[in-house]
């Protein structure tokens, strides 16, 4: 049998160590790399995701300004229409208008006035 050498066996097992030593630090630069590569790749996707979300939403913003404004040019249209209306049904029938006036004071008033 052969003698068992403790500053042979010392030797080797400080090699494989710093064998092991260079592989985890080797493991270590792979995943920081990996990691980096990862997070980069997910911040770019994520940001490509919000640029798309912001001009959907600038989009439909600036579609229901239009459809805003367009409802409002039609107000004005149908309020204007409405008031000449009136005012001609008022030079129609100046005392029907002034007695329906009299009559909604009247109304609004016995509405409001407290007991």
């Amino acid at each position: 049998m052969a003698d068992p050498n403790p500053q042979e066996d010392f030797a080797k097992l400080s090699a494989d160590l710093a064998v092991l030593r260079a592989d985890v630090a080797r493991l270590a630069d792979t995943l920081t790399t990996f990691v980096k590569a990862e997070g980069e790749a997910a911040a770019e996707a994520v940001t490509g995701r919000l640029r798309e979300g912001k001009a959907r939403a600038e989009a439909t913003a600036a579609g229901l300004m239009d459809e805003g404004a367009a409802a409002l040019d039609e107000a004005r249209l149908r309020a204007k229409a409405a008031g000449g209306e009136l005012g001609a049904a008022i030079e129609r029938n100046p005392l029907g208008a002034v007695s329906a006036a009299l009559g909604i004071g009247f109304v609004l008033g016995l509405l409001t006035r407290g007991r």
